[in-house]
């Protein structure tokens, strides 16, 4: 068994002890290596400490308890491991923004905040990149043609560029805008708009297609290599991982991102293709 599936392993363990009291030396014996050597193995690999992960995970899963179930803050505080009402509730309102009660009225979790359990695939992804963005401070104003779907299935995205396609004779490495608009908030699913473009200078008329203007920003812009299959896991690291270790959150301001594709993207499965995921944030200081 090699160090990917003894920390797949030990996901699994943890998984079963959402509910129970867990140590990291019972984690790390899972795991069949010792708390020293494991507890740095399980950060490299995953980008979480064994307790921010478990923390975050009990944390999503309480959310979707309050959510779906009839139970009170304080019964499903002693669920997941808390100690009282008040220590759930600092926790709760650090990771969310907001407290148990206030996200059981509204019924919508907070936008990007929902760790989902790590799976094999998503290690693999994160250690195949090289995840560390460039802040680009002033990016222009971009005002874009295309089409779109209301969902985030993976055939509508397809039909969406294959829809753009028949209107407009693509040249070779034209550059591509893969717009991502999400609503306020989500609720237990991650629902978003997409809108699959070019930029309108770059093409005379524009009969039958969507314009969609984004305004000038400053963004955090993430490489993805490999896979377009493999892009939502790129965008769980993102978001799930180094948005809250960097701190980076508080600047996440606008209800949308984009793929961007230019001559480096070779194809949709091709292990070298590359993409840019732009994120965009506040101005610096």
């Amino acid at each position: 068994m090699n160090y990917m599936e003894q920390i797949t392993y030990a996901l699994s363990f943890i998984e079963k002890q959402l509910t129970e009291k867990v140590t990291l030396d019972e984690v790390a014996s899972a795991a069949g290596y010792s708390k020293y050597h494991f507890q740095r193995l399980f950060f490299h690999v995953t980008g979480e400490t064994v307790g921010q992960y478990i923390s975050k995970r009990r944390l999503t899963e309480a959310a979707k308890t309050l959510l779906l179930e009839q139970k009170s803050v304080t019964e499903v505080a002693f669920t997941y491991g808390f100690d009282s009402h008040e220590a759930f509730t600092r926790a709760f309102t650090k990771r969310f923004g907001l407290p148990p009660s206030a996200l059981r009225r509204s019924g919508k979790m907070p936008r990007y905040t929902m760790l989902e359990r790590i799976e094999l695939s998503y290690l693999e992804n994160i250690q195949l990149q090289s995840i560390e963005p460039v802040y680009v401070p002033a990016h222009e104003e971009l005002n874009l043609i295309g089409c779109s779907s209301a969902t985030r299935s993976t055939t509508d995205i397809v039909h969406c560029w294959n829809r753009l396609g028949k209107k407009i004779a693509m040249q070779k490495n034209q550059k591509r805008y893969g717009v991502i608009r999400y609503p306020d908030a989500f609720g237990l699913s991650l629902n978003f708009a997409y809108f699959a473009g070019i930029n309108s200078t770059e093409h005379v008329g524009s009969d039958g297609l969507e314009s969609l203007t984004l305004p000038a920003s400053g963004y955090l812009v993430f490489p993805h290599r490999g896979s377009v299959q493999n892009l939502k896991l790129t965008y769980q690291y993102i978001y799930g991982s180094w948005m809250t270790h960097a701190s980076a959150s508080d600047q996440l301001y606008a209800r949308y991102d984009f793929e961007y594709y230019d001559h480096r993207f070779l194809g949709n499965n091709h292990p070298d293709s590359l993409c840019f995921i732009y994120i965009p944030v506040l101005a610096r200081e």
